[in-house]
């Protein structure tokens, strides 16, 4: 009976010892996968926001643009691109964004919201924003930096049509609305001087008219009068 008894007390210390450790031990492995799982979510979260940011920051330089143009940016060096950045004027930024967030992006703006934007969406690209007034200064200050580079513009979007580098280069050339208004207020003003020289011409014209159909008329009478003389 005393063995028994030490027996039963044995078992009974087991598995109290069992129950206390068995929790322990499944807990543990299930802890570590919540805290990994935990940890993943937070990196995507934070990844998420980030191209959030992006996202936003292309649009805002979007929404102030009405050409942008991308070349590649192999061989590009970080001294280089940071220089070239220094000689934008105000108006114009240059930016490297992935090829996806472009693809977004593009779709809020009808100016850029192109068919065909696919075919500009390949590789690692520095893109151009410029304002209207800028297109023109945007792409010589490409043109003169990479004059001893094989980076050339790949393309651009302008008015909703993807363009190749010649087309990019045709519109940056085209007068500014500003330039535009100020030749048509100077064909304005010459307007009234041009006029008053053509009526003044005009009149010049039938006055000396005038006096030859004059003179031959003098010239008809005196020829009349002579013949009735010599009657």
């Amino acid at each position: 009976a005393p063995v028994d008894s030490m027996r039963a007390s044995v078992a009974l210390l087991l598995c109290s010892a069992a129950d206390a450790l068995l929790p322990g031990a499944l807990s543990a492995p299930r802890a570590a996968v919540t805290a990994r799982s935990g940890n993943v979510v937070m990196a995507g979260a934070k990844a998420l926001a980030k191209k959030t940011e992006k996202l936003e920051d292309v649009r805002a330089t979007m929404s102030e643009a009405q050409l942008m143009f991308c070349v590649r940016s192999e061989g590009l060096r970080v001294n280089e691109v940071n220089k070239l950045r220094q000689l934008l004027p105000e108006g114009v930024q240059m930016k490297c964004v992935k090829n996806t967030l472009i693809n977004l992006a593009v779709k809020d703006f009808d100016q850029f919201n192109a068919d065909g934007i696919d075919e500009l969406l390949h590789y690692s690209n520095f893109w151009f924003f410029a304002s209207e007034d800028k297109m023109r200064e945007s792409f010589q200050i490409w043109k003169d930096f990479s004059k001893d580079k094989d980076n050339v513009v790949v393309g651009g979007v302008f008015g909703g049509k993807v363009m190749d580098a010649k087309g990019i280069e045709d519109v940056s050339n085209l007068p500014t609305k500003q330039e535009l208004m100020q030749k048509t207020a100077s064909l304005l003003a010459m307007l009234p001087a041009k006029l008053a020289r053509a009526l003044d011409q005009a009149g010049a014209v039938r006055i000396a008219r005038g006096l030859e159909q004059a003179r031959g008329q003098k010239m008809a009478r005196a020829v009349k009068l002579a013949s009735e003389k010599m009657q």
